[in-house]
């Protein structure tokens, strides 16, 4: 698909890409939540002019009234209720390990790590406690990827991390007590679908 476009088009459609995937990274990244509010403010009112699809319209409105209203504390409950206590339902996995594996730290690690060290981007550890396998970690890596024009990279990295990324929607979807997270689910879902038609 990205052959066939005029310089204009690419430029325009990297920078809907770009704009995606730090949406993502922000919101499935514990540590960035606090500091993003105006951010994601910002990102929300030029996403929800262009949806990738109608079905996911009312989930950018649901995430743009709840940050305006209620700024970014009941997004983090609900993160922390999904992704890290360990009691009440099944928690949601995270980590490239738990979709391909069923565990963490698995061979998705060091398949991820290998991918990782062609570029010269590195885990800062004092800022992120997580590996490089979290999928939090892996939207801002394509980001950047994108952002540096390394399309060889990021297609790369794409087509080994989306089976986990649908993953990640799945149990998402699962998870009764989900709606904030629902409705990111949702937009990722719709924005995952588009990206696989850029890499077809």
């Amino acid at each position: 698909m990205l052959e066939k476009l005029s310089k204009e088009e690419l430029m325009n459609l990297n920078n809907a890409r770009i704009l995606y995937y730090d949406f993502f990274n922000g919101f499935f990244v514990f540590e960035l939540l606090d500091d993003r509010v105006e951010i994601f403010q910002k990102q929300l009112a030029i996403l929800k002019n262009a949806p990738l699809g109608e079905e996911v319209e009312a989930d950018f409105l649901l995430l743009e009234n709840e940050i305006s209203c209620n700024g970014i504390v009941n997004i983090k409950d609900e993160f922390s209720r999904l992704f890290a206590l360990p009691f009440g339902e099944k928690q949601v996995g995270s980590h490239l390990s738990h979709f391909y594996e069923n565990c963490i730290g698995g061979n998705s690690l060091l398949q991820i790590k290998a991918l990782i060290k062609k570029s010269d981007i590195r885990i800062n550890s004092k800022d992120f406690k997580e590996t490089e396998e979290h999928l939090g970690f892996l939207f801002g890596f394509m980001r950047y990827l994108i952002e540096t024009n390394n399309e060889e990279l990021a297609k790369e990295v794409f087509l080994y991390a989306n089976k986990a990324f649908l993953g990640l929607v799945s149990e998402i979807k699962e998870r009764r007590d989900s709606k904030y997270y629902l409705a990111l689910a949702r937009i990722l879902e719709s924005f995952l679908k588009f990206e696989g038609e850029v890499y077809a």
